[in-house]
């Protein structure tokens, strides 16, 4: 019990140290949400250590939720506030998560047509925020509902490659054709609502996911070689279809000449990361407000630039301890569906991790996606404590 008692204390000191640092420059009227955000979180690691869960993941995910909070605090407390708002429903959903058998259950087709439906919805009745319809009003109420959808979608995935493996293998021509349909109509009609939407990075996310999950399912590097091709072709179709995906690969490519236009939040990026040297200006200290959208996409590089490349790596590495712990999970799992439930949820933080800070990087385009855990957005929240709490009941297996 002490053994992972003691970096719960640990956690909420070096969290005592940055609400301290911060009052030196601003007066942090909300530090009670950041001890009730630490106290929620330490309370459902020992509800799910009671049950027979894993808990493992929960301290990572505490280190970045809190994060994220002191950092949107720093830069504007309703921000916060309304953050912390999200992670109350979050830790609803990471209770539905670990005790709704989502890992376990043979339920597909629901998934796959609860995430169409939502997307559907959206589309319908949708409002375009930012140039993109994904958000969907019920009342006062506002969520983005491709936050939930891309979930569903991923456990729909998971469930039909799991069932249908030796068919998808053997099968050849129209028999084929039987067995991969109703797989390529669901996730299809996933992409196309997403690109009717223009919200086209969380497409690239899930044709990602899905690439790599039914290639390690099958074990086929031809299939592999076909979605490579498919991405090339796709690539070139869609910069014909949505212009301003053309200029932002300009941007991508030539930041410093688009400076003050397309490239400005490239450019302004890089300015934060590179003045933050090794350790960082400070918590409080940078010129956070220059990056347009700093608390959604590009708050990787406020912290490079407060934090430091020090801040930036500890970021980047609380992600790949996130991914070790649920491959792990994985690996102690009988069942293969629990396994590939869990990579599946692995991989949508994965490739997501990888976008967001790969665009801030210049590794690849900008998709204006958020970073899980950290960057604002109560739906994305409530989404990611949701896909935590679905990891962590594989975790039961191990326990048995």
């Amino acid at each position: 019990m002490r053994r992972w008692v003691v970096p719960w204390l640990e956690l909420a000191g070096w969290l005592g140290l940055a609400v301290l640092v911060l009052s030196r420059r601003q007066y942090v009227s909300l530090w009670w949400q950041l001890c009730a955000i630490w106290a929620g979180l330490a309370g459902l690691a020992v509800l799910s250590h009671c049950c027979g869960f894993s808990h493992v993941l929960l301290l990572p995910a505490a280190l970045l939720v809190s994060l994220g909070w002191i950092f949107l605090h720093r830069l504007r407390p309703e921000w916060a506030a309304q953050q912390f708002v999200g992670f109350l429903v979050g830790a609803a959903t990471y209770c539905v998560g670990l005790f709704g058998g989502w890992a376990s259950t043979r339920t597909k087709y629901i998934f796959g047509l609860g995430a169409a439906v939502l997307l559907a919805l959206t589309w319908v009745f949708g409002v375009a925020v930012g140039g993109a319809k994904a958000w969907l009003a019920v009342g006062p109420l506002r969520f983005q509902p491709v936050e939930f959808a891309r979930v569903l979608l991923v456990l729909f995935i998971v469930r039909y490659l799991s069932d249908n493996q030796a068919l998808l293998r053997q099968k050849r021509g129209l028999e084929a054709a039987a067995y991969w349909g109703p797989l390529l109509l669901l996730v299809g009609s996933v992409f196309l609502l997403l690109a009717v939407q223009r919200d086209l990075g969380p497409a690239l996310l899930v044709f990602a996911v899905y690439c790599v999950l039914s290639v390690a399912v099958l074990s086929s590097w031809k299939l592999a070689a076909l979605y490579v091709l498919l991405a090339v072709v796709g690539f070139g179709a869609v910069q014909h279809i949505f212009p301003h995906l053309g200029t932002r690969l300009t941007a991508w490519l030539n930041p410093w000449q688009y400076a003050e236009t397309a490239g400005y939040q490239i450019v302004q990026g890089l300015f934060a990361l590179n003045s933050g040297r090794v350790l960082g200006k400070g918590i409080g200290a940078g010129s956070g407000e220059l990056i347009p959208e700093v608390h959604t996409d590009f708050i990787f590089a406020l912290i490079g630039e407060e934090l430091g490349l020090a801040g930036a790596v500890a970021v980047v590495s609380l992600y790949l301890i996130l991914a070790f712990a649920g491959l792990r999970l994985a690996a102690g799992s009988t069942e293969p569906v629990e396994q590939y439930t869990a990579v599946g949820i692995v991989l949508l933080w994965f490739m997501q991790v990888f976008l967001v800070v790969g665009g801030i990087l210049r590794l690849v385009p900008l998709t204006g996606m958020t970073l899980p855990f950290l960057s604002y957005g109560s739906s994305s929240l409530a989404a990611q404590m949701w896909m935590l709490g679905i990891l962590s009941s594989v975790g039961r297996v191990r326990s048995k």
